[in-house]
């Protein structure tokens, strides 16, 4: 068909740029990767290798050991009052620290928080390696689009202001918009419309 090839963290920094041009840093966590971009004080693009852990995968693999799905974890999380301790560099880690506490019976309600507060911790350890994520943060991809729950142990985390969370309904789409544009800045307006 004649297209080029859009590296997926190259097309969704561009859609970035255009779209939200007062962004500083961004997370995108896909279905098996996670990316952290920082976008001031020089392009640093980061992304996970070898494994899945703290992604979209992480979290489902999760859910169904809580007999639920990626959405019911979301709701589960809302009524928290407690965060343990849970590896999420790996889901057979993950389970080795969810089923004592399911054991003990702890809240599932506290375990689902827990989940998303574990892939937090993996996203931060693992890209940012000691940099700090400030400014204005904006939040991609399906499991930052679908999960508020999620949005919300990042934001808390990360100590950011209602002024610093840039967010779009449309967050899930910005790598396949950035690549299936080409991203023209014309076209690149389009995504938040």
């Amino acid at each position: 068909l004649g297209i080029p090839f859009i590296q997926e963290v190259v097309a969704c920094t561009e859609a970035v740029k255009c779209t939200q041009s007062n962004t500083d840093v961004f997370l995108e966590l896909g279905g098996e990767d996670a990316k952290l971009i920082y976008l001031t004080n020089g392009l640093e693009q980061r992304m996970n290798t070898a494994c899945a852990g703290g992604t979209g995968a992480f979290i489902d693999q999760i859910a169904t050991l809580l007999d639920t799905d990626a959405a019911g974890l979301n709701k589960l999380a809302e009524g928290a009052e407690k965060i343990y301790p849970i590896a999420s560099r790996c889901g057979v880690f993950a389970k080795t620290d969810i089923q004592p506490l399911l054991n003990e019976g702890v809240r599932k309600e506290d375990i689902a928080a827990s989940v998303f507060q574990a892939v937090v911790n993996q996203t931060i350890a693992g890209l940012a390696n000691g940099r700090p994520i400030r400014g204005n943060v904006a939040f991609l991809g399906g499991p930052l689009t679908f999960l508020p729950q999620l949005r919300k142990r990042f934001i808390e985390t990360l100590q950011l202001t209602d002024e610093q969370v840039l967010y779009s309904e449309n967050g899930h789409y910005y790598v396949a918009f950035g690549a299936a544009t080409g991203m023209g800045e014309a076209n690149a307006m389009a995504i938040d419309e």
